[in-house]
């Protein structure tokens, strides 16, 4: 079976909205790799749309915006996924 990469042009926007979370919660990339154990270069390559997140990364920035009123309220994974629906702002 073929392994299906995500376009470039995806990973941008998907590094683009975790960057709006991180940002929303006064997070620095350090503190966010920290939390997602990973390395902050790691998180520097996600943001920049040049590494793909694991599910493990986004399902941990879930549960990580779910601590936030206002993130839990309107942070839909289809916004997280694809950029539609609820999202930050």
């Amino acid at each position: 079976m073929k392994l299906q990469r995500l376009s470039p042009e995806y990973l941008v926007e998907l590094g683009t909205r975790i960057k709006t979370i991180r940002t929303y919660l006064k997070y620095d990339q350090k503190k966010l790799a920290k939390y997602l154990q990973t390395a902050a270069s790691q998180m520097s390559k996600i943001e920049a749309g040049k590494a793909e997140p694991g599910i493990y990364h986004l399902l941990m920035i879930k549960k990580l915006a779910d601590t936030d009123d206002y993130l839990r309220e309107n942070l839909t994974w289809s916004w997280l996924l694809e950029g539609k629906g609820k999202g930050v702002f």
